[in-house]
């Protein structure tokens, strides 16, 4: 009777355990089959993702970060681009004191200037796109452009652009390459300061490649769009110097030039932006 029921005993313990395990082994297999969707997602993209920072600290205080990730996926004769962007800096600096009545600067009782510190944004930038391209030839193709900026420093609240063109890709081989794209579309710009600027643009673009040595890569990009109220350029250099098989370090200048944007109460009143960075490069 003792050995029945010892038998008993198992069976119990072993269906309790079997009921026990089975959510958790349901929960593990719908863990995987997430992760094994959301892997098959990224199947056949590629493409870089580059990051920068900068400190300083004394007289002033300075941070800026820089990022940016550039993917792209072919299927057939389509390509497909995602590009991202993003700059973000604040600074802190010690001013004297200025009465703006006479725009002479305050003292106190010893003659010593009053000083105060003045803190703000150098720069706030994030942009998104995504550019698909149909190839009618083995060079030429046709192209659309989504995308969408916020640029509070530069008076850009935020900016939504939809162009479609055609493009030549003139050469690509171990190289580099060498593209040029033109086009036409809509752009819409809605300012932190001032009136909402919408209408019809011309776009221009450019891309060209150079690879200098096996380990040392120049290039030029620049971007323009065109209309009767408003003129933008962005023109981006760069050096990259490869460090391993993902690893490049790069060395970039960008400048951007955006006409009539400017607002009455910013002091620098200026349309354009240039940064210079050293970043780290990550193949993905």
């Amino acid at each position: 009777m003792a050995k029945v029921h010892s038998r008993n005993a198992v069976a119990v313990v072993l269906a309790s355990s079997v009921i026990a395990f089975a959510p958790i082994a349901s929960a593990q297999d719908q863990g995987e089959s997430v992760i094994s969707n959301v892997s098959s997602a990224f199947d056949g993209w590629s493409g870089s993702a580059i990051i920068g920072a900068t400190t300083s600290s004394g007289n002033s205080d300075t941070s800026n970060i820089n990022g940016s990730i550039r993917l792209t996926k072919t299927v057939n004769k389509w390509e497909n681009l995602i590009f991202g962007t993003i700059f973000k800096g604040s600074s802190a600096i010690v001013v004297d004191v200025v009465d703006p009545n006479t725009n002479e600067t305050v003292v106190d009782e010893s003659g010593n200037p009053q000083r105060t510190i003045v803190r703000g944004d150098n720069s706030d930038r994030l942009a998104l796109g995504y550019q698909p391209k149909y190839f009618l030839n083995e060079k030429t193709y046709g192209f659309g452009i989504l995308d969408w900026e916020q640029d509070e420093p530069s008076n850009i609240d935020s900016a939504f652009r939809q162009v479609i063109g055609v493009g030549h890709r003139f050469y690509s081989d171990d190289s580099g390459f060498l593209s040029v794209e033109i086009g036409f579309g809509n752009k819409n710009t809605s300012l932190v300061s001032g009136d909402d600027i919408d209408g019809g643009i011309g776009y221009l673009g450019l891309n060209f490649l150079n690879n200098v040595t096996e380990n040392v890569t120049f290039n030029a990009d620049m971007r323009s769009d065109f209309g009767s109220d408003n003129t933008f350029v962005e023109l981006g250099l760069g050096v990259s110097f490869k460090l391993s098989e993902k690893l490049a370090l790069k060395i970039s200048h960008f400048t951007r030039s955006n006409s009539d944007l400017t607002s009455s109460d910013d002091l620098l009143n200026s349309s354009s932006d240039s940064v210079s960075s050293l970043n780290l490069v990550i193949d993905i």
